[in-house]
């Protein structure tokens, strides 16, 4: 702000605080330094903001902390707008076939710190997914909910019941037992 505006931003503060003055010479100087990089609408903003939720004569600092927290709510907003733009840099498709696969390295690795065959490992992964992906034709559990007993608790002794997992076996062509 410039001289001219920091006189008028003080004569509507004296309306509003009669412990300021309309503004000396020296105290518009003064201000002006401070407030310089202060747009003056941000500046007459801060000031009704201010003497609406206090009493306490307002200080150049106030104007100042007002003027950054405004700059900082922009910058988010603007940063949020150009990050909602942005294509999103893969498909669920591609990120789908990333999660997979990583997914079929850790089993690997686990079945040979088991001591178990890893292709059978993974089939049997691959079968836990095409069961979990379609609904029970026993219990009707919604696909990737559990299959569940007569109590509607979870099954204890088998991962799903057998028509699920038959269903599962025909849909993804495997041909072994599964999760029993």
């Amino acid at each position: 702000m410039n001289a001219a505006e920091v006189a008028q931003l003080l004569g509507i503060a004296s309306t509003l605080d009669n412990r300021i003055s309309a503004g000396s010479k020296m105290q518009v100087r003064t201000w002006s330094h401070v407030l310089d990089d202060v747009p003056y609408p941000v500046a007459e903003r801060a000031l009704r903001e201010h003497y609406r939720r206090s009493t306490a004569t307002i200080m150049p600092a106030d104007i100042v902390e007002h003027w950054r927290t405004a700059r900082r709510e922009n910058a988010e907003q603007r940063h949020n707008a150009e990050l909602r733009a942005q294509p999103r840099q893969l498909d669920d498709t591609a990120r789908l076939r990333i999660i997979r696969a990583g997914i079929a390295r850790v089993t690997t690795a686990l079945a040979i710190t088991r001591g178990l065959d890893p292709a059978r490992a993974q089939a049997e992964a691959d079968a836990r997914r095409a069961w979990l992906a379609l609904p029970c034709p026993h219990c009707h559990a919604r696909p990737d909910h559990p299959c569940t007993g007569s109590g509607g608790r979870p099954l204890r002794k088998t991962a799903a019941h057998p028509a699920r997992l038959d269903a599962a076996h025909a849909t993804s062509g495997h041909t072994t037992e599964g999760p029993r």
